[in-house]
């Protein structure tokens, strides 16, 4: 045989030898293309892995696996969602029924929005008007290629586990007297009680999870940048000897206890744009004439935080207005009154104005800070922060420089901060960016004016920058800590608010819709520490229940002018105020206290009781005999006269002998 012969015999048996070990490789992969074709194997669900019972689910991730178990990180293409139900509503007799979406006509009463992310079916069911729906009883499935497969539902929450996170941060703060610790374990126990118990180290990554989208979300980073921005103006307005100059002149005219409490109470309602700006401006310009008039801190801080908060909710003109008067929009809306988009507008605005007088809590607790300010008069462990700051000596708490610099040192930036804030408002600047942009430009001006006017060399006003910035960080980490709290009692979560709605729907009666709307809102505020959180949760649930118990077959104009339907409205928005003064998970009660310079559990525990006493006269001369046909201007001087004579009765004045 020739050598060429002998080359191709080799190439022959070369190819042969190639094709025979390729060929089944091929084959293999050919068969496995039309198993892959074909689709999934089963349909997983990947967020919310638990959910209370009969809860609304606001958004859904879907996950397609293979027989292996293994995700399809290329599934896409029309699915068809089975199994969603809308919360029960009145049919043309009065009666209730579930809508069921397949039967309904689910194109006409529902929109399902359903976009893929990696392979991830990301579905946002919502009814017309934004209200989530739940599962069905029978369970929800997914359609694609003419196969139906069952998706195996999420875990169901315990009731009561629910609600666990905000009292076991409340309870751990007033046992442990340590609130970064107390928040911490908070927000361990509700990511284990959504994880599960023995997935511990889910729970963990959810815990960090939730920690790092505290700092990450926009909102939340620009307060705490002004929170941080605001320290450093406040410590250069110190150091530069402006603030003792300033201190030096109001001592003049507030030379006495009651003149100095009386002259804060007056600030907090001037600065009523803003309850943040209020707290850190004001609580930053009289710490220092407080302890000066031997004003404690405690009381430092329930003068700027009662008057904060309560102002800015009742102000024509502030930062929660456009908030406020949106959430009653929602809540029109999602009640199915017939009016256009322009009516519906001017709806919502007429009803803000119209409730005003209706909120009876902030209303209340302006006067009783009024009150204690001109009379002196304090009860219960306030009573006895005041005796003890009387006998406190000159220098025992932390103030501003001795030194003394021009007033202009200090008045040019609050200036600046108070002018920034109007211009972004007429401006109509998102209200956490107009902060921010208020406390850089305050924090310039306070860097570049001592040392324009050589009070202080650059290195100094750089090291007093620096230490301002510094002496919040406390405040900004329990900030973030109580963010985290709340973050995983959200309606996506643990959904707390629901729980406590649920729980009072029952004993719902027109007459006593006011009533149980200031509970529940004082209740969730409490709970989750956020006034907005709780309008915005029970705003468009309360206003629909108002409606239709109230309505009849009388027309909206006469619906929405009733006393009991602006009762309701009122005891909402008033309401979710009161959690910002009793809860030690309250951004404001947090910031209330370092500006104040107050220890955090301090202030709660002192501001506590007054709180109670606005709230009760609140329900019990306001809101009841609303339902019994008694309108809030006949019963609202009689509050007031109800708050004054408390005071007398349980207050006592500092300088008095101790007889209780």
């Amino acid at each position: 045989m020739s050598r060429s012969s002998l080359t191709h015999l080799r190439i022959a048996l070369a190819l042969t030898l190639y094709i025979a070990m390729v060929c089944p490789m091929h084959a293999s992969q050919a068969d496995d293309i039309p198993d892959s074709a074909a689709g999934p194997a089963a349909i997983q669900i990947v967020e919310p892995v638990a959910v209370p019972r009969n809860a609304a689910i606001p958004v859904l991730r879907l996950q397609a696996v293979d027989e292996a178990g293994k995700a399809l990180p290329d599934w896409s293409g029309d699915i068809l969602i089975h199994g969603w139900v809308a919360a029960p509503v009145p049919d043309a007799s009065g009666a209730t029924r579930q809508l069921d979406p397949l039967r309904e006509g689910f194109f006409r009463e529902y929109s399902l929005n359903v976009t893929f992310e990696e392979g991830i079916a990301v579905v946002s069911p919502q009814i017309t008007g934004g209200t989530p729906v739940r599962i069905s009883e029978r369970g929800l499935s997914v359609e694609l290629n003419g196969r139906r497969l069952n998706v195996e539902e999420p875990r169901t929450l315990t009731a009561w586990l629910r609600v666990l996170p905000p009292l076991l941060a409340i309870v751990l703060a007033v046992w442990l007297r340590e609130v970064n610790v107390s928040l911490l374990l908070a927000t361990l126990s509700g990511a284990l009680i959504y994880a599960g118990f023995f997935d511990v180290l889910a729970a963990i990554n959810m815990l960090c999870d939730v920690l790092v989208k505290q700092i990450a979300d926009t909102d939340h980073a620009s307060i705490i940048l002004f929170t941080s921005l605001l320290g450093a103006t406040i410590g250069l307005m110190n150091d530069s000897g402006g603030t003792q100059s300033v201190v030096d002149r109001m001592a003049r005219f507030a030379g006495t206890r009651q003149r100095g409490q009386i002259l804060t109470w007056l600030m907090g309602l001037v600065i009523f744009f803003d309850d943040y700006a209020n707290t850190m401006l004001i609580g930053g310009a009289m710490r220092p004439l407080s302890d000066r008039l031997k004003i404690s801190r405690e009381k430092l801080a329930f003068l700027i935080d009662s008057t904060a908060a309560p102002i800015t909710g009742i102000a024509l003109v502030s930062t929660w207005v456009g908030f406020e008067i949106d959430q009653i929009r929602t809540g029109l809306v999602n009640a199915g009154i017939a009016m256009n988009h322009a009516q519906t507008d001017a709806a919502a605005q007429s009803v803000f104005l119209a409730s005003i007088p209706y909120r009876a809590y902030p209303i209340l607790t302006i006067l009783l800070v009024g009150t204690v300010a001109i009379t002196g008069r304090d009860f219960g462990s306030m009573l006895k922060a005041e005796r003890a700051a009387q006998n406190r000596e000159p220098g025992d708490e932390r103030g501003p420089s001795s030194a003394t610099g021009s007033p202009w040192f200090a008045i040019l930036p609050v200036l600046t901060l108070i002018t920034t804030v109007v211009t972004c408002y007429l401006k109509d600047v998102d209200a956490y960016r107009m902060l921010l942009l208020a406390a850089l430009a305050a924090s310039c001006v306070a860097l570049i004016v001592p040392v324009a006017g050589r009070a202080m060399s650059f290195d100094q006003a750089g090291r007093s920058l620096t230490q301002g910035i510094i002496s919040m960080v406390p405040a900004v980490t329990v900030l973030v800590l109580a963010w985290a709290v709340s973050d995983v009692c959200r309606p996506d979560k643990l959904d707390t608010a629901g729980f406590v709605i649920s729980m009072v729907g029952d004993a719902a009666r027109p007459t006593l819709l006011p009533a149980i709307a200031f509970i529940v809102a004082g209740l969730i505020s409490v709970s989750i520490g956020s006034s907005f959180t709780t309008m915005a949760l029970l705003t468009p649930v309360f206003i629909p229940l108002a409606w239709s118990a109230l309505h009849g077959n009388e027309a909206p104009e006469v619906t929405l002018a009733s006393p009991l339907f602006l009762g309701t409205v009122g005891a909402i928005l008033g309401g979710a105020i009161f959690g910002d003064h009793c809860s030690p998970i309250s951004d404001t009660t947090v910031l209330s206290s370092a500006a104040a310079g107050c220890e955090h559990l301090r202030h709660v525990a002192t501001q506590m009781p007054y709180a109670i006493l606005a709230a009760v006269v609140s329900l019990m001369v306001i809101y009841l005999p609303l339902g019994l046909g008694l309108n809030c201007w006949i019963t609202l001087p009689v509050a007031a006269v109800v708050i004054g004579l408390g005071i007398r009765l349980f207050g006592d004045r500092p300088d008095s002998p101790e007889t209780r």
